[in-house]
């Protein structure tokens, strides 16, 4: 073998020229079938497939309609011929022993019992033997499902004793008469009648408050700011209220209050005047004017609105009168006020020894002896007072026999 290779070699060697140059080979390109004939087909193919199962279901369904029409019957007439159907042998259910054949063909969709229905028994004569062929067909009243039961009997010449078949009698039954019962005459039934109120609508209306509602509100809101220590919001609110109501003298009298604490004393007072101005009778006013002034140290400017005696002046304003015009030696405005005040409450011990002190001043000796006498014997004088009122009493005294002496 390796000579024969070696020969092989050699040969193959001066076959092959000389310098010959290597060239590239060619190779055919493999077809490759398109993918989308094979989508095309496929496609085709599966339509194919399914038509032809909906064509077997057309035609199945067809014929079983077909098969339901032959073999289903009406009521009425199942009836008809179970009264006409004749049982030939009493023992209809024992097997002949010379039956030839049976063929039955049974279609069934569910499996779903049929009973047959029972044929009337009566007395029938002898009947000769002969060749019997018996098609009975049962139908079922057709429901959800169909099912159909056909059955094919041969029967050969058998002889058969006939015995006669009693017949129960059915005597008819009288269906029981219906009593009429008691009629129960019905009475209208009383609805009561309920009206129904219309719906409820909301009306938005613009009201105009009146500047006394509008003032309310604003002190309101100035009293909360007060209960808050909120000084700056009650000022605003109680000036917002006196410039709607100006003669709203108890909102004049807290601005002013306010003003004082601030220690603008002048413009307290020139709130107080305002007023006063407006209301020249206005009691209180006065006072309020007449106490600011007399913190001020100016009981001059502060007897100045107490001048004015308003008509059933209170005992306050009195007294302040008095005191004020006592504290200034006015004799005759103090004079006038004690004397009122005696005459208002005349169990006072200090109204009566405040006028006999301005008797005494005025130089009416008897009339201050007899003031200060009262004074004396009235409850609530202290001791002090008691020794000033018996000094002033012997000095009256001293005076008065001075006087009757010469």
């Amino acid at each position: 073998m390796s000579v024969v290779n070696n020969a092989l070699s050699k040969l193959a060697e001066k076959e092959k020229p000389q310098g010959q140059a290597i060239t590239k080979a060619e190779i055919p390109e493999i077809k490759r079938s398109k993918p989308v004939v094979w989508l095309v087909g496929g496609f085709a193919i599966s339509m194919a497939i399914g038509g032809w199962a909906v064509s077997q279901q057309q035609t199945s369904v067809t014929s079983l309609e077909s098969s339901n029409e032959i073999l289903t019957v009406t009521q009425a007439q199942q009836q008809a011929f179970q009264a006409e159907a004749v049982v030939e042998t009493p023992k209809a259910s024992l097997p002949s022993p010379t039956h030839s054949k049976v063929e039955e063909s049974v279609v069934i969709h569910t499996p779903q019992t049929v009973q047959p229905s029972v044929a009337s028994f009566e007395e029938l004569p002898e009947v000769k033997p002969a060749s019997t062929q018996k098609s009975v067909a049962v139908t079922a009243k057709p429901t959800s499902t169909t099912k159909t039961v056909q059955s094919v009997v041969t029967t050969t010449p058998v002889p058969v004793k006939t015995v006669p078949v009693k017949v129960a009698k059915v005597e008819p039954v009288s269906a029981p008469v219906a009593t009429p019962s008691a009629v129960v005459k019905k009475e209208p039934v009383l609805i009561a009648k309920v009206d129904t109120p219309a719906k409820e609508s909301m009306t938005v209306e613009q009201v105009e408050l009146t500047p006394r509602e509008l003032a309310n509100k604003s002190i309101a809101r100035a009293e909360k700011a007060l209960d808050s220590n909120d000084v700056k919001t009650a000022f605003t609110e109680y000036s917002r209220a006196l410039r709607l109501v100006p003669s709203d003298e108890n909102v004049r009298q807290k601005l002013a209050a306010l003003y004082y604490g601030r220690k603008d004393a002048r413009r307290a007072a020139t709130l107080l005047q305002d007023g006063i101005r407006l209301n020249d009778k206005s009691e209180e006013l006065r006072f309020a004017l007449a106490k600011l002034l007399i913190k001020e140290q100016q009981p001059e400017a502060a007897l100045s609105p107490l001048m004015y005696v308003p008509e059933n002046a209170s005992e306050d304003y009195l007294a302040l009168r008095a005191g004020v015009a006592q504290q200034l030696k006015n004799t005759d405005v103090a004079l006038e006020s004690y004397q009122s005040l005696a005459e208002r409450d005349p169990n006072n011990a200090r109204w009566w020894l405040g006028l006999a002190i301005q008797q005494e001043r005025r130089l009416e000796y008897p009339e201050a002896h007899a003031s200060y006498t009262k004074a004396l014997g009235l409850v609530g004088v202290s001791r002090k007072t008691q020794s000033f009122i018996r000094d002033r009493l012997q000095l009256l005294e001293s005076l008065e026999g001075d006087s009757n002496g010469d």
